[in-house]
């Protein structure tokens, strides 16, 4: 039996198998068992979370009232079980292959004294060489390298809020069907489980409206339930009624005040577009709990307005206590980009698909700093490599790798052609593999199969402007005036209507204004 430190801090956890796993009917594993305090009294409303090899949550529920919880999991791998609640230091155990049946023991947090903040599985470093004073209109804001490069940073810090772990609620058992939910309801419409189960069902359809009032009945009956109050919030946001859900989270805080009500807090606030009160809940969430989860949520926000010096510090944090996070990595290989810093960027998301190799995300993050960089990346060709070789259905793997290869300096055309060749062949409307065999057959000197590839990326992506541009030049070549200036015209209006998108969507974003605590006054 291995005992885990977790994160620094003693704690106490007692793992007792009691008896072998059980395999469900569906084929999953699960693992059940209870939690208790140290003096053996159950702790009802604990999370319970089953957190994969990357720190992804797998599943997660919370502990009935005698303390019991039970999950289930059909996915193979290397699994840990982290049990939290307020008051209580986190308990993290890695499982055995098969899982088992658990019994564990949860210390409390010691008293907090004068001045020190009791935060539970992690003490945060809250030294941070920043604050956030305001917000302002980032149109005047400046970048770094090209106007390519800069938009290119952009997509990042957009797809790096993204970057979530997916666990939207429950699962439902094999077979529950909205008309057996329906009639359990109808026996007993003031029966906690009968109104959030139905409610859970609605919300993983997506039937907002509908999952509301079911899931907020259920909060009302058990508002020790976690889940449920994590469904509503969820379902809230999801019928897009935030004014809704930041009452009810105010709610839950006023009860409750925990990490994950500030992070979720946040979320609306961000989607309601007052990103400087959701910054706040996030860096409380990341002071309240050092998360991995609410490190990420506090750097990704900071990062997608703008603040990316601070964006790249709470990365850097949440990364040295979660080494082997995949979004931490790319996330902050984001930052580094958009602060200028592209060969450390294309490191750490190369390290970040080192850690989930099957996983799309991080190569085409580092696709993406490829294409639009000067000079080849480090590291970028070995592992754009192995995105073609493992993603071979992908059109961006194979387009990536070409592209790194081109940059390469080598003599590899008759490989970049093929490559470029798969990339259309899998997808008929990839704009992007087309407008690149175009360019090749154009370095060649064959303007009449440069124009067929143009054509086909205009087929494909009608508002590719580039596309427009080369063909136009090829039309006026060949003396064809009139196709070449309709081409040219319409590479005028797709650049001024980019132009115009630009600069709404810089407008609507808020950059955050920086203080840094450490720098000298000016003088006045």
């Amino acid at each position: 039996m291995r005992f885990t430190l977790a994160f620094g801090l003693n704690l106490l956890l007692v793992l007792a198998v009691a008896f072998p796993a059980v395999l469900a009917q569906d084929g999953q594993r699960v693992i059940s068992g209870s939690v208790r305090d140290s003096r053996g009294a159950p702790v009802p409303g604990a999370d319970v979370l089953l957190k994969s090899s990357s720190n992804e949550t797998a599943v997660a529920t919370t502990t009935d009232r005698e303390g019991k919880f039970s999950l289930a999991c059909n996915k193979p791998g290397s699994y840990a079980l982290r049990v939290k609640k307020a008051g209580f230091r986190d308990a993290v155990e890695d499982l055995a292959p098969g899982f088992a049946t658990v019994e564990i023991v949860l210390l409390p947090l010691p008293p907090a004294g004068p001045g020190a903040t009791s935060i539970g599985s992690m003490q945060f470093d809250d030294k941070t060489d920043f604050a956030v004073a305001g917000i302002t209109d980032w149109t005047a804001a400046g970048g770094h390298g090209s106007d390519a490069n800069l938009r290119a940073s952009e997509s990042l810090a957009r797809d790096t809020r993204t970057l979530g772990d997916g666990q939207v609620g429950n699962s439902l058992t094999r077979g529950e069907t909205e008309t057996a939910l329906r009639a359990a309801l109808s026996r007993e419409p003031e029966n906690f489980n009968a109104n959030h189960a139905l409610g859970s069902l609605y919300f993983q359809e997506h039937r907002f409206a509908e999952a509301i009032p079911l899931l907020k009945r259920a909060v009302e009956l058990n508002r020790n339930d976690t889940q449920s109050c994590r469904d509503l919030i969820e379902a809230y946001k999801g019928a897009r009624q935030y004014d809704q859900a930041r009452s009810q989270l105010q709610q839950f805080l006023a009860a409750d005040d925990r990490a994950e009500w500030h992070r979720q807090l946040g979320d609306v606030e961000e989607a309601s577009n007052q990103p400087l009160a959701a910054e706040r809940d996030y860096e409380r969430a990341v002071e309240q709990d050092a998360s991995e989860e609410n490190y990420f949520a506090w750097a990704g926000e900071l990062l997608v307005h703008r603040a990316v010096e601070p964006a790249i510090e709470v990365f850097t944090k949440g990364l040295r206590s979660y080494p082997r996070s995949e979004r931490m990595l790319a996330g902050l290989g984001a930052a580094l980009y958009a602060n200028g810093q592209y060969a450390g960027a294309a490191q750490r998301v190369c390290e970040a698909s080192d850690l989930s190799p099957a996983d799309s995300t991080p190569y085409l993050f580092l696709g993406k700093m490829e294409q639009y960089s000067t000079e080849p990346l480090p590291c970028a060709e070995d592992r754009l490599r192995r995105f073609a070789s493992t993603h071979p259905e992908n059109p961006w793997a194979s387009f990536y790798y070409a592209l790194a290869l081109e940059k390469s300096g080598a003599d590899r055309a008759f490989e970049i052609e093929k490559l470029l060749a798969a990339s259309v062949a899998g997808d008929q409307k990839f704009a992007p593999g087309y407008l690149e065999l175009g360019i090749l057959y154009s370095e060649r000197g064959d303007s009449a199969k440069a124009a067929e590839f143009y054509e086909k990326a205009e087929a494909a992506e009608p508002n590719l402007a580039e596309a427009h541009f080369r063909l136009a030049q090829i039309y006026k070549r060949a003396g064809k005036n009139d196709q070449a200036a309709r081409e040219f015209e319409t590479f005028e209006r797709i650049k001024r209507f980019e132009a115009v998108q630009v600069e709404q969507r810089r407008r609507e974003i808020q950059q955050f204004v920086i203080v840094l605590k450490n720098s000298p006054p000016q003088a006045k």
